[in-house]
Parts: structure tokens; C-alpha cells; sequence
């Protein structure tokens, strides 16, 4: 089963929440000065490189790095001349890190493999805004990807069939997942996506699904066809219209 750089950070927020961390963040260190409401404890993953490492078996590596990180009132940037609870502050960090590890390393049935070689820890403290004790980790994660194929005989001739623009609802946006999946098809994909709601929550309490509509927010597909339908006439109308012109 392949896994995608959304599943992978999904793996990921659910690992760090099950670690004890009370935020998970997806995005650059220095954006942490930003945000004056972080919940700590924090871990922030930053966007991973990847590279292809076996094109036979679709294996795909993410070079990770990830930031833990709790404030201490003690701001002596010179380090440790006296007996701190910084140290205590080091250790609870990395134990949370040994824990979101291993359940990263279990994901996918184990199919998400995490080298233990790869992993290195650099430790500081008195970072960013909020005079935090930081643990930096840096990982591999080796994961089956699907990659792609080249077709050098596509039935409808070189550069192959277009990939069409699709859409789900995800967390109240028409999002196109780019591989022509997307639960809203056609030419009107993306007003069948607006028109069913999304981005206006319409039933209080409505939770959010990563493939089609989201739950509790716009119509069921019923009425999405009901609205298709009625565009349809709509254009007839407009052709017949554009023959008398």
C-alpha cells in the first residue's frame, strides 16, 4: 500500500497527540515566534525532502525533522553553570520523541520503516520567543510510493490522456487532490463543489472527511445530482438560446 506525503503527516499528528505532545505543527521553526497560543508540550515537523531510492520496488525516502520543545523560566543562554531543571526538561522531551518514533515506525502495518541510524538528536535551549528548551530530531522514513509510470504506447497517443480536474471538500475547501480522484467530476467539478456547500458549515458539530463531502458540512449527493441535472438544462437553454444570435 502506498503512502503519500498527507498520509505520512496525518501518521504523524496522530503519533505526536498519542506521544503526549499537546501541538502539532506542520512548517518552518521560525514560524513558532509567530504563534503567542501555543499549547505546550510543541512538535513541529518541518516540510521533508524526499528522494526516489528504488524505482523497482516504488521506495520512496522522507529526510524528516522535527522540533519538541517546552518553555523553562530559566534563561541562561551560557549553559548549565548551575544544577536547572533543564536537563529533567531534555530527557522528558526525548522520551516523548523515543514515542512518537515508534509509532511512526508502526504505521501502515509497519510498511513506514524509520532506520535507527538515521536518527539524531541536538539539544539546546533558551530558542525562540518563548524561551524554550528545543530537542531537534532528524530521521529517515522509507515508504512504498506509487511514483509513476512511463507509458510509451498510451492509447490516446503521446502526451497521454489529460488528468482532469477533480475535487473534494476537505475541512470546508474545494481542494483538487491532482490525480483526477476528487469526489466532484466533470466540467463544473468545482461549482458542484461550492454549490454543495463547502467552505459554509450548515449543520452544527460536522466533522471533516479527507475523500469527498465533509460530514456536516453542504449536501448529500443526492442533491449534488439533482443540481447537476438542473445545470445541464440550464445550458441546453443557453445553446438553443445562442443558435437565434
Amino acid at each position: 500500500m502506498a503512502t503519500t506525503l498527507t498520509q505520512l503527516v496525518n501518521n504523524m499528528q496522530t503519533c505526536a497527540t498519542n506521544a503526549g505532545f499537546s501541538t502539532f505543527k506542520f512548517g518552518k521553526p521560525d514560524h513558532i515566534n509567530f504563534d503567542h497560543n501555543i499549547k505546550y508540550d510543541l512538535l513541529n515537523l518541518e516540510y521533508p525532502s524526499s528522494r526516489i531510492y528504488d524505482v523497482n520496488s516504488g521506495v520512496q525516502v522522507y529526510n524528516c525533522r522535527i522540533t519538541a520543545a517546552r518553555p523553562t523560566s530559566i534563561a541562561d543562554l551560557t549553559g548549565v553553570q548551575h544544577l536547572d531543571n533543564v536537563h529533567v526538561i531534555m530527557t522528558a522531551l526525548e522520551n516523548r520523541i523515543w514515542s512518537f518514533l515508534a509509532c511512526v515506525g508502526a504505521g501502515n502495518n509497519c510498511q513506514d520503516i524509520i532506520p535507527k541510524e538515521t536518527i539524531a538528536i541536538n539539544r539546546d535551549k533558551g530558542t525562540h520567543n518563548d524561551n524554550l528548551v528545543t530537542l531537534e530530531c532528524t530521521f529517515s522514513v522509507e515508504v512504498f510510493s506509487n511514483c509513476f509510470e512511463v507509458d510509451c504506447n498510451p492509447t490516446a497517443g503521446w502526451p497521454g490522456t489529460p488528468v482532469p480536474k477533480t475535487y473534494n471538500c476537505i475541512k470546508g475547501q474545494c481542494v483538487d487532490p491532482g490525480d483526477g480522484t476528487g469526489f466532484f467530476t466533470g466540467d463544473y467539478a468545482f461549482k458542484d463543489c461550492t454549490l454543495s456547500g463547502c467552505g459554509r458549515k450548515t449543520v452544527s458539530g460536522g466533522s471533516s472527511s479527507s475523500t469527498g463531502l465533509d460530514e456536516g458540512f453542504g449536501l448529500d449527493k443526492e442533491k449534488i445530482e439533482e443540481i447537476k441535472k438542473e445545470e445541464k438544462k440550464d445550458d441546453r437553454k443557453i445553446d438553443e438560446e445562442k443558435k437565434y444570435y
